[in-house]
């Protein structure tokens, strides 16, 4: 029987993640899909790992040699048989009914449209309070969004860790861009805005972000998403004349008050220490903010 939707998961050195991806899989309420992993030039055990495994879905494991996440999410996209896609990251637990929520929105949106649902950390297992900070950022940008309606053209988002479209939309937008490292789901998404397609939030969609994140390693992930938006801009300066997370230069005070919390020993402070932590919430993530905006935009942290 043809699967109702193929799920696509790339991965890269996944072997202590995507297992766990893969078994909350085996709990989804609707069971008519078939799971795609693509191996991405890994040197781990990846592979073996799964071989080893059995699950209660159809599991197809492609090797391949590295390509990133775009050359990875096309191929498993080429090896799909369903006519509805659904994008997750290797470190996303989707909850029981998430595959039937993707279903169930393109039976009643008849238009092309993009669905995504949450990716947001589960404060039950963080173990750290910046991983919870980070879970607190996932939310917050969930509660900014409006919810189950077409996101705004000028403030859309679109993320490829917990995301469905149908496979011709797909590939009427061109696929993910083989040249970007990073930031291609958002390119994926500007170029269906750029062609009047819908792109929806669904909140209850969720999917558990098992992201064990330091300050360091955001800091870097920050950085080499800023790079990101700096080559499209290159790639494509006429579609990217102008991009939402442009960052605007500090001036004055505010300058002042980045520089003094710039620097390896505020990201230590918070990875080793964290002394912080005996500040009120809202103060303490507003601190965390001041750091983590010092050092990926205005003062860079030379990362080893």
């Amino acid at each position: 029987m043809k699967p109702a939707i193929s799920i696509i998961i790339p991965t890269y050195n996944g072997q202590n993640k995507v297992a766990n991806a893969l078994k909350s899989l085996e709990k989804q309420s609707f069971q008519n899909f078939e799971v795609i992993v693509v191996i991405d030039g890994s040197k781990d055990n990846t592979e073996a790992i799964l071989k080893k495994q059995t699950f209660n879905f159809h599991l197809k494991v492609i090797v391949q040699e590295n390509k990133g996440r775009s050359g990875s999410r096309n191929r498993g996209v080429k090896e799909a048989e369903a006519d509805l896609l659904l994008f997750l990251d290797d470190d996303i637990r989707i909850e029981p009914n998430g595959i039937e929520k993707h279903l169930e929105f393109y039976q009643k949106i008849l238009k092309s449209s993009i669905l995504m649902g949450c990716a947001i950390e589960d404060f039950a297992v963080m173990t750290t309070d910046f991983q919870k900070y980070k879970g607190y950022l996932s939310r917050k940008w969930g509660m900014e969004v409006e919810n189950r309606k077409p996101l705004a053209k000028d403030k859309f988002f679109l993320t490829a860790a917990n995301c469905s479209m149908k496979k011709d939309l797909f590939y009427q937008l061109g696929e993910f861009d083989e040249k970007l490292k990073d930031a291609e789901d958002y390119d994926l998404g500007k170029r269906a805005t750029e062609n009047d397609i819908d792109i929806y939030f669904d909140d209850s969609i969720i999917g558990w972000h098992d992201d064990f994140i330091t300050c360091k390693s955001y800091i870097t992930r920050q950085q080499q998403y800023k790079v990101s938006h700096q080559k499209l801009k290159e790639f494509y300066p006429n579609r990217y004349q102008k991009i939402q997370y442009d960052y605007k230069e500090a001036k004055g005070i505010k300058k002042m008050i980045y520089w003094f919390f710039s620097g390896a020993f505020w990201v230590n402070v918070i990875d080793k220490f964290n002394f912080l932590r005996i500040l009120p919430k809202k103060l303490r993530y507003k601190i965390y903010d001041i750091i983590v905006t010092a050092n990926t935009v205005h003062f860079p942290l030379k990362i080893d």
